[in-house]
């Protein structure tokens, strides 16, 4: 049946029927080829095959296929006017030629005559790694910005110390040549120039054309950068007599204009060739957008017409020139001019995802596109036609710097496949360290290390606390470091010592704030060391004050037990934990007294809490308990605050989900304070956990020399796109070699270990580094690299198991959902699923969404990896990877 947007008017409109028939793979066999005329279709089909053919004809053209039988002048019949019927006659050629062998062609014209696919399209060659990339700047729409960000890229290059040779390849209404035009008055060869000597050289690599252009670039370097004019006199616009689809048709190599700009920037030893194209469906630009090898940058503004149109182009590139290899470079999305305002936001969330869902099928299994927001800037709209004036222009702006990504995504350098002089033995035994100091980490309840990670959050503390004791509150999920940040503070003995350690030293000399510290509470799941620590340190807090506390602690936990079971009020729950935290210290009477007994003795102490939650199991519903510890987290810090003399001061590590079940009213304004000390991991942070890491295993960064002296300080002063760089010797660029589509290592980490939420825990990136160097140690086909991509890949599973054990160890209700999940048909347990395919209830999904778990698309339900794999649901084939779900759950990775 004819397809519903299409209507015949003419021999277009019925080969359009064969060509979409083709694309779906429903070309009969028997026949070989099709050629349409203006006033006939030819078929070449198998002897004998009539019959069977024009039974076909009749389904794909109902009800306009006419069948007049044997004589010969079947039709199909066209759109006409009342009483003047037109038709279109078919021919049937009887044939014995057999298919050539399909080879992609990068042209956007039909085809004069459209064979039987026998196989799929045979992609170019790959480029030897020693040909610097071809990057070329593309828009739908003129006017959208693309000559300014293919400057903006020359100058990022240039700054990043790499050469550049830039082209002009708007051979319609070149920018980059009228701005050249008074700096460069009289180019010495031309980009018209280079493509009518390669139509005219016979050798097969037009190398006297490459040899000839580079000698004549040698005196067209202007600020660093070979530039290649779109003509010599731009008076000669309509003079192009050599076209670049004449070249591509009239080569034996189609791609010889990509293959031959690649050849050109290695003869003038640069590392990037940037073209500026022609906007639109132009066959000027054809040549290098339907050429999967090259690196493509889509450039559109919000417009609805240019973004329509950018993802039609995407979609027309994804047809006609698949990218089917891992070498072949997955495109990027620059979305420029965008206001500043919240409903831009919207638009660009829109936008991007428009394009993305266009743009699919030229990514990699994993691969995600580079995508880039800039921002509507005055001084950039209408550039100088001054070549000098717009530079500078240019140097001044934050383009550049917004243009940053671009450099990661492409290839480092010439030669990058090269593996290092690093022997094997020392890669297994880097990576062994990696495994033995990540596995000490993983769990702070071991004690296993002094060191830590300064934070921001552990900044601020410190910071904001520099000059008086702390009475806090430090809110984190399960595995965000609470326990570990415990243990680290009280190892110090003293605020002070701790303070220090931070890196804080700009303290009032003449204000005391040393203080002692005092772990009253510690979770009950510490290992033997750790409760030593909390003992040894308590110990010697007393000692200082003339006291001698309790040798166990269970009695100061069954007193606080005790009170929940008296139905007390918070004034009374107030007053009992100043008691524990008197008792915890060895002193005898109400802890009201405490205060000044301290003061009495010319001391400050800081009390610090940690495991509430082993306590307080019931905390979601038992009304007693959230007393209790809505007395704590509010009424105790704000009593000690009203002491006349700060000397007991106070730290209370407490659960986030504790923190909202009994603390509703006032929930939101709480929140809002302690939010500088919350210990929460974004993109940034757990890269700098990373880095932090494995220079704690030794590993060789890329770091300035003078970073080496103080790590913690040299990771605070890096942004995130230096930190993914410093991580490279780690796990490598991307989940593959630097020219693979393969995922960015850095990004596809971070999806991979967040939730919904956009939340990720400390815990789950240092297990991960623990298994993945584990799974590395054997390996040694990567030598560029400590974690292998395999050993990343597989490692998520046992990650995302480990974390759906502790959880189901401190959330029940959570527990709850999770073992009807695990305990579905495995026919069921796929993902995206749809309500009506599993008996959860809305309270069920409500309690799933709010932990991050699932995230809804339309009708469906996606599990987030962190949890899929542990919860043993499976990916639908075809389905979104990981990086397009943390793409899904506007992460921004």
């Amino acid at each position: 049946m004819i397809p519903s947007d299409i209507r015949l008017y003419t021999w277009v409109d019925v080969e359009e029927v064969l060509l979409r028939s083709q694309e779906q793979e429903k070309w009969p066999k028997d026949l070989v080829w099709a050629r349409g005329y203006w006033d006939e279709l030819v078929l070449g089909i198998r002897p004998g095959t009539q019959s069977s053919v024009k039974t076909w004809l009749q389904e794909i053209y109902d009800p306009r296929f006419q069948d007049n039988g044997q004589q010969g002048n079947d039709c199909i019949i066209l759109e006409s006017a009342e009483g003047n019927q037109r038709t279109l006659r078919i021919i049937l050629e009887e044939t014995e030629e057999e298919p050539p062998t399909p080879k992609l062609i990068p042209n956007l014209a039909r085809p004069t005559v459209i064979w039987q696919r026998t196989e799929k399209l045979q992609a170019p060659d790959i480029l030897p790694d020693d040909l610097p990339p071809v990057v070329a700047f593309h828009s739908f729409k003129g006017g959208v910005g693309r000559t300014t960000h293919a400057l903006a890229l020359a100058q990022a290059l240039i700054k990043a110390k790499q050469n550049v040779l830039l082209i002009d390849g708007d051979l319609e209404a070149p920018g980059i040549s009228w701005l050249l035009e008074s700096r460069l008055p009289s180019p010495p060869i031309c980009f018209a120039d280079f493509i009518a000597l390669i139509h005219g050289d016979p050798s097969p690599d037009a190398e006297p054309t490459i040899e000839l252009a580079t000698q004549k670039l040698q005196n067209a370097l202007v600020d660093g950068i070979y530039i290649l004019p779109s003509f010599r006199v731009n008076s000669r616009l309509t003079g192009l007599a050599i076209k670049p689809e004449h070249l591509i048709k009239g080569h034996k190599n189609p791609f010889i204009l990509t293959d031959s700009l690649a050849r050109l920037g290695q003869a003038l030893g640069v590392n990037v060739v940037l073209v500026d194209l022609r906007a639109g469906l132009s066959e000027l630009a054809a040549g290098l957008i339907l050429d999967p090898r090259v690196y493509r940058i889509f450039v559109s503004t919000l417009s609805g017409q240019s973004i329509s149109g950018t993802a039609k182009l995407l979609e027309l590139i994804a047809k006609l020139a698949p990218s089917t290899r891992e070498q072949d470079p997955s495109p990027a999305l620059i979305l420029t001019k965008v206001p500043q305002d919240e409903r831009a936001k919207s638009l660009v969330i829109e936008s991007e995802q428009t394009i993305l869902e266009a743009i699919q099928p030229l990514l990699g299994e994993e691969s995600e596109p580079i995508r880039i927001t800039t921002k509507f800037t005055d001084s950039l709209q209408i550039l100088s036609n001054s070549w000098q004036e717009a530079w500078q222009q240019l140097a001044s702006s934050q383009l550049i710097d917004l243009l940053h990504p671009l450099l990661e995504w492409l290839p480092d350098n010439l030669n990058t496949s090269n593996p290092p002089d690093e022997p094997i033995i020392l890669l297994k035994s880097q990576r062994e360290r990696l495994r033995d100091i990540a596995e000490k980490m993983i769990y702070a309840e071991r004690a296993e290390t002094e060191d830590f990670l300064v934070t921001n959050s552990l900044q601020n503390l410190a910071n904001d606390y520099r000059n008086q004791i702390p009475i806090t509150v430090v809110i984190g999920a399960k595995g965000s470091g609470k326990t570990y940040t415990f243990m680290q503070i009280i190892r110090r003995k003293e605020w002070q010592k701790f303070r220090e350690d931070v890196g804080v030293t700009n303290v009032d000399i003449t204000v005391d704030s040393t203080a002692l510290i005092a772990p009253i509470i510690a979770s009950t799941n510490l290992h033997d060391k750790a409760k030593k620590i909390v003992y040894d340190v308590r110990k010697y807090c007393a000692e200082q004050i003339g006291l001698t506390p309790p040798v166990d602690d269970s009695e100061i936990k069954d007193y606080i037990r005790d009170g929940y079971q008296r139905e007390l009020h918070e004034g009374e729950w107030r007053d009992r934990w100043l008691d524990v935290i008197a008792k915890t210290l060895g002193m005898t009477g109400k802890g009201r007294d405490l205060p000044k007994y301290i003061a009495e003795k010319k001391q400050k102490i800081v009390a610090v809490i940690d495991g509430l939650e082993d306590l307080f199991q019931e905390f979601a519903q038992n009304d007693d308990q959230q007393t209790a510890l809505r007395a704590l987290l509010q009424e105790v810090p704000q009593w000690l605050e009203q002491q006349p003399f700060r000397c007991l001061g106070i730290i209370i590590f407490v659960r986030q989900d504790i923190l909202t079940a009994s603390v509703r009213q006032n929930y939101g304004q709480m929140k809002s304070r302690y939010q500088p000390y919350t210990l929460k991991w974004n993109e940034e942070s757990v890269l700098r956990l990373v880095a932090w890491v494995a220079d704690k295993a030794k590993i060789p960064l890329k770091l300035e020399s003078a970073a080496l002296q103080d790590m913690n300080a040299a990771l605070q002063d890096m942004n995130e796109a230096e930190l993914t760089e410093s991580l490279r010797p780690l796990w490598g660029k991307n989940l593959g070699n630097d020219r693979s589509r393969q995922a960015r290592s850095a990004p596809f980490v971070i999806a991979a270990l967040s939730d919904y939420n956009g939340q990720i825990q400390s815990r789950d990136v240092v297990r991960f580094l623990k298994i993945a160097a584990e799974n590395s140690i054997d390996d040694d086909y990567w030598q560029d690299r400590i974690l292998v991509p395999k050993a990343i890949r597989d490692c998520l599973d046992e990650c995302s198991k480990e974390k759906i054990e502790e959880i189901k160890l401190e959330n029940e209700p959570l527990r709850t959902v999770f073992n009807k999940l695990r305990e579905l048909p495995k026919v069921q347990k796929k993902s995206p699923f749809q309500l009506e395919s599993i008996s959860l209830s809305a309270e069920d999904i409500s309690l799933l969404k709010q932990n991050g778990v699932i995230i809804a698309d339309g009708d469906d339900y996606y599990i987030s990896e962190i949890f899929r794999l542990g919860l043993g649901f499976s990916q639908n084939v075809g389905r979104p990877k990981i990086m397009a779900l943390a793409r899904r759950a506007g992460q921004g990775i």
